[in-house]
Parts: C-alpha cells; sequence; structure tokens
C-alpha cells in the first residue's frame, strides 16, 4: 500500500468525523496551520520522525504545530496517528484534509501576486469578482514579490496567468535574441 492512500483513508475518516461532529471548519484550521507548521519548521518533520523522541513528546509538538487552541477530534487524530507509527505521512494527511474541505465548501484558492502593496479595495474588488465568475468561495492570498517590477500574477486553482513586467521584459529580450 503506498503512503497516498494510507494517507488518503486517514484524511478522509478524519474529514467524515469532523463533518458527523460539525467540527469540520475548526480541524480544516488545526491542519491548516500544522502544514504551515511544516512548512515554515523543517526541524518539526525530522523531529517528528525521529525513533528516539517519545511519543509523548512529539504528541506535544504536533499539538503546539496544530496552533493555540485546537480541537479534541485533532489532538485524537495526531495520537492515532503516532499510535500507528503513520508520523511521516502526517503532512500528507494534512493536506489531503485541507483538499476534502476546500471541495466539500466549494472553495477555490487564489493567490494574487504584485510588485508593490495592493488595497484593501483592490483585493475585495478581485475577491468579489472572481467569486462571481467562480461560484465559489475565495480563499484569497496577497503576496508582495518586488522582483516583478510592475503589474501582477494571479493563480487560481491550477490556472495562471502572468501580467508582470518581469514576464513581459524577459519575453521581448528573447525576441530580440531571436532576431539577431
Amino acid at each position: 500500500m503506498d503512503i497516498g492512500t494510507i494517507s488518503s483513508r486517514y484524511a478522509k475518516a478524519l474529514f467524515s468525523l469532523a463533518k458527523e461532529k460539525r467540527l469540520e471548519i475548526r480541524v480544516y484550521d488545526d491542519m491548516k496551520m500544522l502544514a504551515d507548521s511544516f512548512s515554515l519548521e523543517p526541524e518539526l518533520r525530522v523531529a517528528v520522525s525521529n525513533p528516539i523522541i517519545p511519543r509523548e513528546e512529539k504528541v506535544k509538538l504536533l499539538i503546539a504545530a496544530g496552533g493555540i487552541e485546537v480541537s479534541d477530534l485533532y489532538v485524537r487524530f495526531i495520537r492515532l496517528v503516532l499510535q500507528h507509527k503513520r508520523e511521516n505521512e502526517l503532512l500528507f494527511m494534512a493536506h489531503i484534509y485541507i483538499h476534502f474541505y476546500r471541495r466539500d465548501k466549494h472553495i477555490t484558492r487564489v493567490q494574487f501576486s504584485t510588485a508593490t502593496p495592493v488595497s484593501d479595495e483592490v483585493k475585495e474588488h478581485l475577491q468579489k469578482k472572481l467569486k462571481e465568475e467562480t461560484g465559489s468561495t475565495i480563499e484569497f492570498t496577497g503576496l508582495i514579490q518586488p522582483e516583478l517590477i510592475g503589474g501582477f500574477r494571479l493563480r487560481i486553482g491550477n490556472y495562471r496567468i502572468d501580467a508582470s513586467y518581469a514576464t513581459q521584459l524577459r519575453d521581448i529580450r528573447s525576441r530580440l535574441l531571436e532576431n539577431r
């Protein structure tokens, strides 16, 4: 059995139980925080997979990685995963749970990158327009990337629009070099 299948089964079981208990958004927040913690703290993955560290210490680490106030269901899930020695798949489980939740709630992730900060008005307008177009709730992330020089990059799910000056300048340069 591969990791994806195991992770999917655990995440699906957690999602089903969370939904049944009407805790799916609470567990969603816990799992997002856990996934972020794994991304921001590479040492977390090392510690969790270290066989020398006692299980209870790992539980404490993973509870802390889930946020300030995690749900009891999240804590029970973490204990179950560690009891069955599946801690190496925990990040996959978190991502799969997040995917199940977003699919169930019709949430579309949008990442909007600009060279300089944009006003809240612009963000709200963009979110409103995207919600109208997709019919989904929009989970919006704004990034500032000075290397874009100007313009923007927009990512909606797997769809990308790159209207940055940096890309336009790179394209012009490539065309000029081709026409030598």
